[in-house]
């Protein structure tokens, strides 16, 4: 019997209110859960054996079985969008800038949905970084969190221009037709939650990245104009994801494409790939079938 049909036997012998699943379920039912549990566990490691898919993004998966809550698809249709610009899009040769030269250059280009990278300052003001090693190396200092006085008031040593959620609220109001992509290496929680009370009026014009189940409703609360589920933070694995309802696309690493392809899945679904060079898009998007779009350097 397969993990994915052990899940479901699990799923469909408990009878419980997600808020209070454990205090409910009876002995029976925990040995049940257990011996489930212990078969996707153990199914796992042969499983990541062969496709490099984690245990724990398993774990997750299951976990988010019994916290999954129904949303709806979003009320604006599909995203009319093939190519996104990777954290803005590469930029004087170089990638992961997401800086203010990236988004110009290429909404000039005809882009207009770009992926951006966000993370809190030391001090807690909502900036647009991939990560702070990286940018500690593109201001030619060693690594460490930035306050925000320093991120905003010293010059990158690569001559770009660096981003604040502020500075990306005033650039799309002046570019009412651009999209963002959410994307964080910290807590997607509180970056919807700041945005939600922050910033709701360009809700609109965003595109939320979830990186699990669970994080589905918090997406929809704050009305975005889609929501996408990424699967490379957690290794969300494949036969979660079909349990998945109510996102509007999938994106996963064009490494595992493979352990991805799902023609089902991906024909209820519009399925991104990443990351792409931008001269290698268009024939990356022909020869994987299933595949609708990718994210650019």
């Amino acid at each position: 019997m397969s993990s994915c049909l052990l899940l479901e036997a699990a799923k469909s012998t408990f009878s419980f209110d997600p808020q209070i699943v454990f205090m409910r379920i009876s002995i029976k039912n925990s040995v049940v859960f257990a011996l489930c549990l212990g078969c996707v566990s153990l199914g796992s490691v042969f499983a990541a054996r062969r496709n490099h898919i984690s245990i724990r993004g398993n774990l997750i998966a299951l976990s988010d079985l019994f916290s999954r809550t129904d949303s709806i698809a979003t009320p604006f249709g599909p995203v009319e969008a093939r190519l996104v610009a990777h954290a803005g899009g590469a930029v004087a040769g170089k990638i992961y800038t997401n800086s203010r030269e990236a988004l110009d250059q290429h909404y000039a280009l005809g882009f207009r949905v770009f992926e951006l990278d966000f993370d809190w300052t030391s001090d807690g003001k909502l900036v647009l970084v991939h990560d702070w090693g990286r940018t500690s190396l593109q201001f030619c200092v060693a690594p460490h969190v930035f306050s925000d006085a320093e991120y905003t008031g010293r010059k990158r040593c690569d001559g770009l221009t660096q981003m604040t959620f502020d500075d990306l609220y005033q650039w799309l109001h002046r570019h009412a037709d651009a999209l963002v992509v959410t994307d964080t290496k910290g807590s997607n929680e509180r970056l919807l939650s700041e945005i939600h009370d922050r910033w709701p009026d360009i809700a609109p014009q965003l595109i939320v990245q979830i990186y699990r189940g669970s994080e589905l409703g918090g997406a929809r609360k704050i009305k975005p104009r889609a929501v996408w589920f990424t699967v490379y933070k957690t290794s969300y694995p494949a036969w979660a994801l079909k349990q998945v309802k109510g996102v509007d696309a999938i994106v996963i690493p064009i490494a595992q494409y493979r352990q991805y392809y799902d023609p089902a899945l991906m024909a209820r679904l519009r399925c991104y790939v990443h990351p792409v060079a931008s001269d290698q898009a268009v024939q990356t998007i022909q020869s994987l079938p299933g595949i609708y779009g990718a994210y650019v350097d």
